[in-house]
């Protein structure tokens, strides 16, 4: 099993933008990023 770190997508000490501020409802990255996040099955890149 990977070991991820859990990624806070509210974090801005690396990055001057805030991902959430940044990426808005209704936009296409938004639908990419929910599609991503929700509905693909990513255990393909989980299994050991």
């Amino acid at each position: 099993m990977p070991r991820f770190i859990p990624y806070n997508y509210q974090q801005d000490t690396m990055v001057v933008i805030n991902f959430d501020d940044q990426i808005l409802p209704g936009t296409f990255e938004y639908a990419l990023h929910y599609l991503i996040e929700h509905k693909v099955d990513l255990s393909e890149f989980h299994a050991a």
